[in-house]
């Protein structure tokens, strides 16, 4: 076989590299347990470079279809282990984030207590839609953390098989994919209403600005909850791109825009932008809570050790896992058609970075 040139333009070639390999697994051209031609040999007969070969491993490695035996070469792993409907895989974005590490743990416990076992990756920009691509391929039942690498692409290639797929913390139900979330329209009101009956009336909102469903909902909430919130000052824009950490930008929005906003108050739609958002208060000479309070739409370890311990909303990530694995195995069965929404209740958790707006004025 040799790449066909005139669709490479259309399809990156170690995109077809990977295409005929999984194919040939499939077909049983390549077999469990027994090597596979060498990735210079496989370059030659496909008429590509070594490196694209390489590229197209590596995903086949990524997704638990080969793997490489240090001196000996690559080989298929044997299939009946991705036949049990008892593995999912868990993908998350590939940046250090609490959530993601706390999520990690989680789903190990969760699967063991759901009779799952888990395999958990972590994805770049670059990996992340052959990453699902890979699933796809083979049948892999999969969790996805739906944050900002949660883009068209990959959007595209989960609604081929949806019902291998569940979006946690994100909602893409209204595309044809299962979904669980947070409660957002009680979220938001929780901490709106926790604010108010302190005194502020100048609440904030620091959000990513990714334009993802569930955040445009999270923002409308907001609107239509808070006093004053047409003042655009208090939209705290911080365009986190994709697959970044989030704090970085979320800490130079608020530094730059604090001070003029006139906000008393400011929620932020998750810790890691709770974080940077104290940070620049720290550094602008605006403690919290004494001159600014302080919410987050999360409850994660960030959050609880945050200097002061952050006010937020406990988002249940745990109860998320465990609707998204019945989810998963519901929707594989497929007896009452395809299921495409959970919602999870959150719950208030009050700690020092609020406080009265009276007591702050005396």
């Amino acid at each position: 076989m040799k790449i066909n040139d005139t669709t490479a333009a259309a399809t990156p070639k170690y995109r077809q590299v990977f295409d005929y390999l999984a194919e040939a697994i499939e077909a049983g051209v390549f077999v469990p347990d027994r090597r596979m031609p060498s990735e210079r040999r496989l370059a030659e007969e496909l008429a590509v470079n070594v490196a694209t070969v390489r590229r197209a491993f590596r995903d086949l490695i990524a997704g638990g279809i080969v793997e490489k035996r240090v001196g000996d070469g690559t080989y298929v792993l044997p299939r009946p282990v991705w036949e049990s409907e008892n593995r999912v895989n868990l993908i998350l974005s590939n940046y250090e984030g609490s959530v993601q590490r706390e999520l990690a743990k989680l789903m190990v416990e969760e699967s063991r207590r759901g009779g799952f076992q888990c395999r958990i990756f972590y994805a770049g920009m670059v990996d992340w839609v052959m990453q699902l691509r890979t699933f796809i391929q083979f049948r892999q039942p999969t969790v996805i953390l739906g944050d900002t690498l949660v883009g068209p692409e990959a959007i595209r290639e989960m609604a081929k098989t949806p019902e291998l797929f569940v979006v946690i913390a994100n909602r893409l139900d209204h595309l044809g994919i299962p979904s669980v979330c947070g409660n957002d329209y009680t979220g938001i009101a929780m901490l709106v209403d926790h604010l108010r009956s302190r005194g502020h009336s100048r609440i904030g909102l620091v959000y990513n600005n990714t334009g993802l469903p569930v955040e445009n909902i999270e923002v409308a909430v907001w609107k239509s909850c808070c006093p004053g919130a047409s003042d655009h000052r208090l939209e705290f824009r911080a365009n986190v791109p994709p697959g970044e950490h989030p704090a970085e930008f979320a800490y130079s929005c608020v530094l730059r825009n604090l001070s003029a906003s006139g906000a008393t108050a400011l929620i932020t739609l998750d810790d890691e932008l709770a974080i940077g958002a104290l940070t620049a208060a720290a550094e602008l000479g605006i403690p919290v809570p004494e001159k600014l309070a302080l919410v987050s739409m999360g409850d994660s370890v960030l959050a609880r050790f945050a200097n002061p311990p952050l006010t937020g909303l406990n988002p249940n990530l745990g109860e998320h896992l465990r609707q998204a694995l019945d989810l998963l195995r519901r929707n594989r069965e497929r007896r009452f058609g395809l299921e495409l929404l959970r919602l999870v209740e959150p719950t208030l958790v009050e700690r020092r970075s609020t406080m009265k707006f009276q007591e702050i004025v005396c």
